[in-house]
């Protein structure tokens, strides 16, 4: 489960190289440093939260939080609510963001299969291509 990942896990391959799982989900997504920084804070806070409180957990500026909120939005990889509050009635309108952790799970073992298959695959055409 994702809930107790540490920012620091990591997978080791076959022939002993390690690669940090945030480089893994980088890669998979084409997130930066910084998208990854705020999807981490997402699934370990296990909570909602609005870009105040992502920009000063991470000691960063909201536009930076904007950023990144937008590219994980627009990639599916979290999702938004509005809040409503009564008093304010003009001016932009308010979000918490969060990720449910299972499903983001569900989606990473989905998208990470098909990623095998097709290297499966083209590795497979490339090897019949080359004259023995």
């Amino acid at each position: 489960m994702l809930i107790g990942l540490k920012m620091s896990e990591r997978i080791r391959f076959p022939d002993g190289r390690e690669v940090d799982i945030h480089e893994v989900i980088a890669f998979l997504y084409g997130l930066s440093k910084s998208d990854v920084e705020v999807l981490h804070l997402l699934m370990t806070k296990g909570k909602k939260l609005d870009t105040d409180e992502l920009a000063g957990s991470l000691h960063v500026t909201k536009a930076s939080i904007s950023k990144s909120i937008n590219n994980l939005l627009y990639k599916g990889l979290i999702n938004r609510d509005k809040v409503v509050d009564q008093t304010k009635q003009k001016g932009r309108p308010n979000y918490v963001y969060w990720v449910n952790n299972e499903e983001l799970y569900g989606r990473l073992i989905q998208d990470l299969n098909k990623l095998v298959d097709t290297v499966k695959k083209d590795l497979q055409s490339h090897v019949q291509t080359i004259p023995a």
